[in-house]
Formats: C-alpha cells, sequence, structure tokens
C-alpha cells in the first residue's frame, strides 16, 4: 500500500516537476549534431543558429559535426542520445533520401525524432552552358527533339538532391539525358562551363557568381515561388512543370521521447532569434529562404518531404556508393 501511495504522489507531481525542469531549461551546454562536415552551407547555418541561442540563453551551444555514410552516422547518434532537449539533430533532405539508399538503418525519421522547426530553405536551380543555345526550359527541352543528340547533366553526386532534381526533371521533359555524377557541386560547375555536360541542378548560392559573369545561365528554380537571389529566373511550375519541386531544407529536431514542455521551449527560443532582423539578413545572404516555422508546421512539412524524397531516390534508382 506504501508503494501504491508513492507510486501516485509521482504520478501527480511529475507533470509539475517536468514544466518546471522545462522552465530553467537549459540548465547546462547543449549540444547540435550536424550529420555534414564543417565549412558547409548547412554547417555555416547551424553555427549562426547556435551562436545566437548561447547568447539568449546563456548556456554555450555546441555544434557537434558528424559526417559520413550520407548523413547517416550523425543522425543515428542523435536517435540513440538521452530525450532531455540537451541533443539536437540538424535534418534536411538526406532524412528523406536515406532509408531507400540503406534500408537497414539503426533509425526511422518519423519513429526516433521529434520535429521542432523548419529554419529555411533553398531550392534547386537549373542551370545550362549559355552555349547550348537554350535561353528557356522549353527552348532546351526542344533540343532533346528526336534525332537531336543526347544531351548529358551532371550532379553533386549520385543520390544527392541535385541528383534527384534532375533525375525527375530528365524523366518529366522526356530529354533522354545521361547523368554524369561528380564528387561534389564545384567539379560538375567547372565541367558544365567548360562543355563538358551540358546542364545540371544546384544551389543559388553556388551558380549565382557564374551566372552574373555570363559562364552560366539561369532557366528555372525548382520552387513554388522565385528565389529572392534570383527574382527574374521563373519557376519550374512557371515553366510548365509545377510538380517539380526541390528545395534544400535545414530544420531543428530532438530525439523521440523528449518532454514536451522541453521542446515548447527549445521551439521558443527558436521562434524568439529567428525574429531578429539581422539573422534573417545574414541567412539570407547565405542564400536560405527563412522560415522559422512551428513545430506543427513542420510535422507536417516533413510528413510530406519525406515520402516525397524516398519516392524520387526509387525513382532515381539511387543505389549506395
Amino acid at each position: 500500500m506504501k508503494f501504491l501511495r508513492f507510486a501516485a504522489l509521482v504520478a501527480v507531481l511529475a507533470p509539475g516537476a517536468a514544466t518546471s525542469q522545462a522552465a530553467d531549461f537549459p540548465e547546462r551546454p547543449l549540444q547540435i549534431v550536424t550529420p555534414y562536415a564543417a565549412g558547409g552551407g548547412l554547417d555555416t547555418i547551424t553555427r549562426t543558429l547556435a551562436l545566437r541561442l548561447t547568447a539568449l540563453w546563456g548556456q554555450q551551444v555546441i555544434v557537434d559535426n558528424r559526417p559520413g555514410a550520407g548523413s547517416t552516422i550523425g543522425t543515428a547518434f542523435a536517435a540513440k542520445a538521452r530525450p532531455d532537449g540537451y541533443t539536437l539533430l540538424v535534418g534536411s533532405t538526406p532524412l528523406g533520401i536515406a532509408p531507400v539508399v540503406y534500408p537497414n538503418l539503426a533509425y526511422d525519421a518519423r519513429r526516433d525524432f521529434a520535429p521542432i522547426s523548419l529554419i529555411g530553405t533553398t531550392p534547386e536551380v537549373l542551370v545550362v552552358n549559355p552555349g547550348l543555345g537554350a535561353g528557356t526550359t522549353a527552348e532546351l527541352v526542344a533540343l532533346a527533339r528526336p534525332g537531336a543528340r543526347t544531351l548529358s547533366f551532371g550532379s553533386a553526386g549520385s543520390g544527392t538532391l541535385a541528383h534527384l532534381a534532375a533525375e525527375a526533371f530528365n524523366r518529366r521533359a522526356g530529354l533522354g539525358g545521361t547523368h554524369i555524377p561528380y564528387k561534389g557541386s564545384n567539379p560538375a560547375l567547372v565541367d558544365l562551363i567548360g562543355g563538358q555536360i551540358d546542364w545540371v541542378f544546384d544551389t543559388p548560392t553556388a551558380v549565382l557568381p557564374h551566372v552574373r559573369s555570363g559562364k552560366l545561365r539561369a532557366l528555372a528554380v525548382a520552387a513554388a515561388q522565385r528565389s529572392p537571389q534570383l527574382p527574374n529566373v521563373p519557376t519550374l511550375g512557371e515553366a510548365g512543370y509545377p510538380e517539380l519541386d526541390f528545395r534544400i531544407w535545414m530544420a531543428l529536431l530532438a530525439p523521440a521521447g523528449t518532454p514536451d514542455a522541453v521542446l515548447r521551449r527549445i521551439e521558443s527560443g527558436i521562434a524568439e532569434i529567428m525574429r531578429d532582423s539581422a539573422l534573417r539578413a545574414s541567412l539570407t545572404t547565405q542564400g536560405w529562404d527563412i522560415i522559422g516555422s512551428s513545430s506543427r508546421e513542420f510535422a507536417a512539412f516533413l510528413e510530406l518531404e519525406l515520402a516525397k524524397l524516398a519516392a524520387a531516390a526509387r525513382a532515381a534508382g539511387v543505389k549506395a556508393d
């Protein structure tokens, strides 16, 4: 009987204790696990957010880079972390692609993580070598008419979002192009400028210097709205392909089981720093379309996005290297 009374008392007090704990959160340093190498675009935005959260909470927010195996190493580490709010994960498009490439993953993106906020997105941009003679998406498609030469397209690597976007466009437009995978965005763009390949998809930040110099021509962005960095470039929807929406996104998640009160505290902190005009300007300069969604909005986005990415990866026949 004494045990039953104690258990009942614990059950009554537990919600209050959790709320009190959340009110004091964070009481010690916390880490954001990013499953990507240091120095890349996602790493840069993660470090920008970490500095702002450190200033807001008065506790150091450490960025822990754990790259490898298509982002699955760092993601698996975060999935097994203690669900107390002191370990967060940077999530992006590989959350939807990895299950197709690696069927025996040690985690499940839907089961093992709690969505917190979608920070921002950046679209894939269709660019061509100006010497190809295509000034619009329609003109590029016309070059692949029966009897014409076979076009080739590059990507930053098999299984990247740029690859999935290119394969989807290639199939949808009936181009019949040949895919040339590269080890990274830069060598693909170098060969595109040199005329070794005909077109690629890449981010606004990567292609903008070459578009401005006239070395490349941007035909369309794979998003519902035009990119602020390329306001004069139409969307693929405007070109007749509204279903081709391929955007790199950056979000924060926590291990499943993290107390709701703690999740709300983290969500509130992110919402506060995302209202800062200087931060928004900094992220826009880095090529991001700012979102800063609520956890509920991000959960709805994630459910659709994971299914879309998995379908695109299967259609592209992506396999592990």
